[in-house]
């Protein structure tokens, strides 16, 4: 058997003022692609699975770049055109596997997936099986279904299953090739845009939801299910929540199941509500804790959802309140060239973060010794992405007062214990740590954690989505609209189309908004 792998990931943030670039990209090509082995990634998973049934598998381009703003348009049609090409030059093949994030959003394309998976099924035709993994947090839409054999979401949020789901969606595609299995895809939208933070698997409302999944699968009923969160920071119109159920041959009951999870999803809704804590009280509470690691989630400055990385709101509040053993990492590359220009044990003198935009705090002054220097190179131990490597780009530990400051050049989502080991500090010894997510941070710290905060930090990672412009978001959708009689839409996934079934009346306390492709207004300044 022959299959032909390859795949652009990126989630957009679609109100974050920097623009995503071509040199935002991290590329493989070819060969390269096989550095992900071994990895707890999906692309590590689907190498593994092919190498391991001894499929005779061609890796194509491999592309992604951190979360941030709109894909402009020349990145991704050159990324597309050379992973179609490069598609195109393996064949013939029986079978093709996509690893795509499904929140990418790019200049002109409000549905990147599904351009993708569009221009992949037009030169492999309409009987060539397509296999496509997905983030927890994808905005599934029906061209992309439409488009695909199996679409394979990740169960867990830290991305702790990545590789695993792909396995199964390799093993998944396998079967259909070799005629054991005929998969039925059916994708049920519900009215409901969830926050990151509500997203956590390993409590309710989404731990109800995926127990209710994995009893169906167990039983047999479905092949698979995925249960996508979706990305509500990405003004398009198939933002929200998503369930999308495969069985075998049997469209009516992948519809009956995927139904029956958006109708229980839907009942939930209220636990998908968020409230966090001011800072000054979250900073108190954290120097008051008897014992630490105490983690304070930057909520608001979440880079795994886009934002900057250089939000000042809890340093500043960690500094007037005198805060001691505490560590906080910022992006700043400005305040990094200024330690390495003094040197280790030097100090230093200049000013910290809020550069990007003036949405995530102002820039603090700050004055300190410079402890450390370095490339800011690590290997992530794990769980997610364990064995991928990571750069932070060069980095220098600043002691200012009572704090240790990271400061980084690169933005770099706190999901890892090794990013912080690396640059010699023992988070286990620490009575603060500052995180700039939303849950990923408990991936790598929840095994040390002896308290953690979310705090209602500003920023492009703010839980209230009131703040943000939407113009081109389904409407009526909670909690931003009074949803009177849910809307869930139905389609049918196939190779030739989609169907869309008969949606049910709803009626809203705020007017319908148009659905429109992203354009320049999509990223203007959100109220605070």
């Amino acid at each position: 058997m022959r299959l032909v792998t390859g795949g652009i990931m990126h989630e957009t943030h679609t109100f974050a003022s920097v623009p995503t670039t071509l040199d935002s990209f991290t590329v493989a090509r070819g060969d390269q692609l096989w550095a992900y082995a071994g990895t707890n990634h999906s692309l590590g998973g689907v190498l593994d699975a092919c190498r391991e049934r001894g499929i005779d598998l061609v890796p194509t381009l491999f592309a992604h770049a951190t979360p941030s703003g709109l894909v402009e348009r020349e990145a991704f049609e050159s990324l597309l055109d050379e992973l179609v090409m490069r598609i195109e030059a393996a064949l013939p093949a029986d079978g093709i596997v996509l690893t795509l994030h499904g929140a990418m959003v790019a200049d002109g394309y409000p549905d990147a997936e599904a351009e993708v998976v569009r221009r992949v099924r037009a030169i492999i035709g309409p009987e060539l099986p397509v296999a496509v993994t997905l983030d927890l947090h994808a905005n599934i839409g029906p061209e992309m279904v439409a488009g695909s054999t199996v679409v394979v979401g990740y169960d867990t949020y830290p991305h702790v299953d990545a590789a695993e789901r792909a396995r199964e969606a390799v093993s998944l595609l396998v079967a259909t090739i070799e005629g054991q299995i005929q998969p039925a895809m059916m994708l049920v939208k519900t009215p409901l845009l969830p926050v990151p933070q509500a997203m956590y698997t390993e409590r309710p409302p989404m731990k109800t939801l995926f127990e209710r999944a994995f009893g169906l699968e167990r039983t047999g009923a479905a092949l698979s299910i995925t249960i996508a969160g979706g990305f509500p920071y990405a003004d398009v119109a198939t933002a929200g929540m998503s369930v999308l159920a495969i069985t075998d041959g049997d469209p009516a009951e992948a519809e009956r199941i995927a139904s029956e999870i958006a109708a229980l999803a839907w009942s939930l809704r209220e636990e998908f509500r968020v409230r966090n804590v001011p800072p000054k009280e979250a900073v108190a509470e954290a120097i008051g804790y008897p014992e630490g690691p105490v983690v304070l989630v930057d909520v608001g400055d979440n880079i795994g959802g886009g934002s900057s990385g250089d939000g000042t709101v809890l340093l500043a509040e960690l500094l007037a309140q005198g805060a001691r053993e505490a560590t906080v990492v910022i992006a700043d590359p400005e305040a990094v060239a200024a330690a390495f220009a003094v040197g280790v044990g030097g100090m230093v003198e200049t000013t910290v973060g809020g550069k990007t935009d003036d949405l995530h705090g102002r820039p603090v002054p700050i004055r300190g010794r410079v402890r450390l220097l370095c490339d800011g190179e690590f290997v992530h131990e794990g769980p997610e992405n364990a064995g991928v490597p990571a750069s932070m780009g060069p980095t220098a530990v600043v002691r200012v007062e009572g704090i240790n400051l990271v400061l980084t050049s690169r933005k770099t989502a706190p999901g890892d214990l090794q990013q912080l080991k690396s640059v010699g500090i023992d988070s286990e010894k620490q009575k603060i740590i500052v995180v700039k997510a939303a849950v990923r941070w408990r991936g790598g710290y929840a095994s040390i954690t002896k308290h953690s905060i979310d705090v209602d930090t500003p920023g492009l990672g703010s839980v209230d989505l009131s703040r943000f412009p939407f113009r081109c978001l389904r409407r009526p959708i909670y909690p931003l609209d009074e949803v009177v009689d849910p809307l869930y839409v139905r389609w049918t996934g196939s190779s030739t189309g989609y169907a869309r079934r008969d949606p049910r009346a709803v009626k809203s306390s705020k007017p319908s908004v148009p659905h429109a492709t992203p354009d320049e207004s999509n990223q203007r300044r959100f109220s605070r």
